[in-house]
């Protein structure tokens, strides 16, 4: 089941069921799977607790439900964009499993700046439910969208190769009825999500035209970037949008 599959693919919850042929089905359900992890944080958040205690047990959760590789994305990411001076350059130390310089900085500010969004957002728990699903939303567009930067195998190879343009209609569709019922609604959030919308928006075409140019397309360790990076645009959007 596609379904069960993209939640192996995301988190480190191990759901029975076998392996689809067909890896590009999961796409459809990575905003559910990450909605899904929102509402683990929904509960965090409902904890009698201050704003600061939340917000790590958020950041905490966040890292371990989906095994932390994301950030390692985001690690690797940012050692081969400042330590490569070609692609294949840069695509060799993406490869590296140890962490530069360019990798804990870039670890250290993401966690800095998401834990200070994060302290004003906890108080407005649906939010916490939107943005993992946006971020995932976010890595649906960058498959469906780029090409493979390596010629050989990865861990992201086939989902990239394998996925198209329409895949990502009906996952945006489901973020866009959601934008859709709660502006009919009139509820509060309407803005804040509107707003999270095109921080997403911003943050992956930034991303992907970054990675295109230097790397000539991504790879799981982008993925990993465009997720973390798109959910720290869309804390960044709500926090404006409530202020």
């Amino acid at each position: 089941m596609s379904l069960a599959s993209a939640i192996r693919l995301l988190t480190r919850f191990r759901i029975p069921g076998k392996e689809i042929e067909k890896s590009e089905r999961t796409l459809f359900w990575f905003p559910l799977v990450g909605a899904l992890l929102g509402c683990i944080f929904f509960l965090i958040v409902l904890l009698p607790c201050s704003s600061s205690v939340r917000s790590v047990l958020v950041l905490i959760a966040g890292a371990y439900f989906t095994r932390a590789f994301h950030y390692d994305g985001v690690a690797d990411f940012a050692d081969g964009l400042g330590g490569g001076f070609t692609k294949e350059r840069s695509l060799e130390i993406m490869r590296d499993s140890h962490i530069g310089a360019f990798g804990t900085i870039a670890l250290i500010l993401v966690f800095l700046l998401q834990y200070s969004l994060l302290v004003s957002v906890v108080d407005h728990p649906p939010m916490l439910i939107l943005v993992p699903a946006l971020g995932r939303l976010a890595q649906v567009w960058a498959v469906s969208m780029m090409n493979y930067a390596r010629e050989g195998e990865g861990m992201a190879s086939s989902l990239v190769r394998r996925a198209k343009w329409y895949h990502a209609l009906l996952p945006t569709l489901q973020i866009g009825l959601v934008v859709l019922l709660l502006y009919i609604m009139n509820s509060p959030y309407a803005i804040p999500t509107f707003a999270a919308l095109g921080g997403i928006v911003i943050s992956t075409t930034t991303i992907c035209l970054l990675s295109r140019k230097r790397l000539g397309g991504i790879t799981g360790d982008v993925l990993g970037s465009i997720e973390v990076f798109g959910e720290t645009a869309a804390l960044l959007c709500i926090v404006l949008a409530l202020a």
